[in-house]
């Protein structure tokens, strides 16, 4: 096994869940065996808002539960379409004393579903857990209802919750959904991060999940040796004999057998050399290769195309490709990938590490993988929605490329049903005040206080300006230094109870107070690299490479996951579900063949990132 460097001139998708009891329904008429008479065969009811008066003298033209089946019927249309309001006003109609037990289970679902599309988290999860018992219901019903309740709390990040939901409803699914249950189960668990599972094991309650349990701890244990993977898997089968995924394991992990067959033999890494970049992801693809080296795992041989300079890259390319290689990882610069990406066909499978134009039709074999800022503003989002806020303001500095992601924020924050009500950039250090007194709208209210003066007679009056009190949190963008005297400003200006979500540029890599002083409760995400991951090539990096600043440990993140990537494409791109977990976060692959990452949610305590549950946010 070789390393050569050269410098070359001129499946099926899992289903998915049914998100509530009305989809289960749809097709058979509702019964209840205490009730035969109140069997009603379900219609669709669009709940447009012009039809809302329709819908409700409907309802109150009909006798007993079909009426209020059909305002249940409009809610969970109205929510399907993103009319929240128009929910709630048919829901608040629902008269529950006539419901039988499958019924009200159907109106609980639909108001957590409410409470979620309001950025309501802690009501959602309070509706969760009023029916535990629903022993009671028919089996349709209680398949329903448990599949719908895993949804919402996956959607909550409860992953081991949403898990438990459908561990209980394995043993009333016939044999022919079994396989599909298991898949799922893995799907969720797979994605779960170990501190989301570790804050919620007091739920644990079964063999089962106790079981599954495991083996997602022994497949994480070694997501970077594919080999160690399968022995592993093997002897948990032999502990967990009883276990229903020991005699069928999911399908994407039982797929890590093909995977040992297809490991691609000759690698070539395309990157510029000569740049700061370049080296610090070829470093990281490096040392992820020593150490597999050093713990005896099969590796390819790779050689390493210098494109420093380069305009064409195509031409490189095709050496490579003249070199029989199994797979071609690069380019690392936009352009260069675009050239990729426009091609007609590849005859290499090819990991970019970058991403090209979206909306293009890429070639077979081409995937794309980077340090995508949008990945970060789409998770932070997500987050702040989560915590149940509403509203937003940005911080930015200026310049054009931080206007392209204030705009893509804004749309993201939108599709969560946000909002943002002010945003405001900055340039040097003597700008912050000014940057925060917009921001917060401060500059209106002393000149509302200008106006009074001017007209009232008393000149001893006292005056404190006050911020504006229709925003929920902050979206800040800055390195270190910016944040830590943002931060003070923001308090200066009566704003420091704002929380304050940022992107990973907020964290130098160092864990001492000094460093990070200013910074406490600031929320952030970042790669589990950056705080404080025991893999084995990261000690390697930090020795060999110490006192790197925190961009160019990012990207050796990204070389080592390159280099843990080579094998795992077809996995991923087999079965878009699956999760690895890398080094820059947790990995899967779109449908473009680009690859995603959620990174770890993190916050400021005494001045030192602690790493939380994303659940934590709901508190």
């Amino acid at each position: 096994m070789t390393v050569t460097v050269r410098t070359l001139l001129p499946h099926r998708p899992l289903l998915i869940i049914s998100l509530g009891i009305l989809a289960a329904c749809a097709s058979d008429p509702i019964s209840d065996n205490t009730r035969p008479e109140q069997t009603v065969t379900e219609t669709s009811m669009p709940a447009a808002v012009g039809e809302l008066d329709i819908i409700l003298q409907q309802a109150a033209q009909t006798d007993g539960p079909e009426a209020q089946i059909l305002l249940m019927e409009a809610a969970a249309d109205a929510l399907d379409n993103g009319d929240s309001e128009v929910a709630a006003q048919l829901l608040e109609a629902v008269d529950t004393r006539p419901l039988s037990g499958q019924l009200q289970a159907r109106q609980l679902l639909l108001q957590a579903r409410l409470a979620l599309a309001r950025n309501d988290t802690a009501t959602a999860a309070q509706l969760l857990e009023q029916q535990q018992d629903v022993s009671q219901l028919p089996t349709d019903t209680r398949i329903a209802f448990m599949r719908g309740r895993a949804d919402l709390y996956l959607t909550l990040n409860q992953y081991l919750a949403a898990a438990r939901e459908l561990t209980r409803v394995a043993p009333m699914l016939p044999a022919s959904e079994q396989g599909e249950n298991i898949d799922s189960i893995w799907q969720i668990l797979s994605a779960a991060p170990e501190e989301s599972l570790n804050a919620q094991r007091n739920i644990i309650d079964s063999y089962e999940l106790r079981g599954w349990i495991d083996l997602v701890t022994v497949v994480n244990a070694r997501e970077d040796n594919i080999e160690e993977q399968v022995e592993a898997v093997n002897r948990w089968q032999a502990r967990w004999t009883q276990h229903r995924a020991a005699g069928r394991l999911p399908e994407s992990l039982a797929y890590t057998v093909q995977l040992i067959r297809d490991k691609p033999q000759r690698i070539a890494l395309m990157v510029p050399l000569a740049e700061a970049a370049g080296q610090a992801v070829a470093e990281g693809f490096l040392a992820a290769y020593y150490e597999a080296v050093a713990q005896q795992q099969q590796v390819p041989d790779v050689t390493v195309i210098d494109t420093s300079g380069v305009v064409d890259v195509l031409p490189l390319y095709q050496q490579a490709v003249e070199a029989s290689v199994d797979l071609v990882v690069g380019p690392l610069r936009k352009e260069s990938v675009r050239q990729l990406q426009q091609q007609a066909s590849l005859q290499i499978p090819t990991l970019a590490l970058n991403y090209g134009d979206e909306g293009v039709i890429n070639p077979a074999g081409f995937y794309q993988f980077g340090l995508a800022p949008e990945d970060e503003i789409r998770q932070i989002a997500r987050l702040a929605a989560m915590a149940g806020h509403q509203s937003a303001a940005l911080l930015t500095p200026a310049g054009p490329e931080y206007q392209r992601f204030r705009e893509f924020f804004t749309l993201q924050w939108q599709q969560q049903n946000g909002r943002v009500t002010s945003s405001a950039t900055y340039g040097g250090p003597g700008s912050y005040s000014d940057t925060i007194r917009q921001l917060l709208n401060i500059d209106a209210s002393e000149a509302r206080a200008e106006r009074l003066l001017s007209v009232l007679p008393r000149q001893d009056m006292e005056f404190i300006p006050r911020r504006r009190q229709d925003t929920d949190f902050i979206f800040m963008q800055g390195n270190p230094s910016e944040g830590r005297q943002l931060k003070s400003t923001l308090g200066f200006h009566f704003a420091g109870d704002l929380p304050v979500f940022a992107m990973p540029s907020i964290f130098n890599g160092e864990f001492n107070a000094v460093a990070n002083r200013d910074l406490n409760d600031v929320i952030f995400i970042d790669a589990p690299w950056m705080l404080g991951t025991a893999d084995p090539a990261h000690r390697q990096a930090q020795q060999t490479w110490p006192g790197a600043p925190a961009a160019v440990q990012r990207l050796r993140a990204m070389g080592v996951d390159a280099f843990r990537l080579h094998a795992r494409t077809g996995q991923l791109a087999n079965f878009p579900e699956t999760r690895i977990q890398g080094v820059t976060g947790m990995l899967h692959m779109r449908a473009d063949g680009s690859i995603a990452r959620d990174l770890v949610v993190a916050q400021f305590d005494d001045n030192v990132p602690q790493i939380i549950p994303a659940e934590q946010l709901m508190e």
